[in-house]
C-alpha cells in the first residue's frame, strides 16, 4: 500500500533586520502537534545574495 501525503508551505519575509524565528518556532510546534513534519527549506536570493523570504515545507499523511 502506498501512502498518500499532504502537504504544506508556510513562507515568512525578512522583517526589520532579521527572520521572526520565535514565530516560526511557535507555527512549527503548532503544526507538529497536528501531525505536520517540516520536510525541507527554500531560500531564494535576490540580488547581492540576501533571502527576503524563506519557505518551510511540511508532510503529513493524508488523512481520508
Amino acid at each position: 500500500m502506498t501512502t498518500r501525503w499532504e502537504h504544506k508551505v508556510l513562507t515568512y519575509k525578512l522583517g526589520w533586520k532579521a527572520f521572526d524565528y520565535a514565530q516560526i518556532e511557535s507555527d512549527l510546534t503548532a503544526l507538529g502537534a497536528e501531525g505536520w513534519e517540516a520536510v525541507g527549506t527554500l531560500a531564494p536570493s535576490f540580488g547581492a545574495g540576501q533571502a527576503i523570504e524563506i519557505a518551510v515545507i511540511a508532510k503529513r499523511p493524508a488523512r481520508d
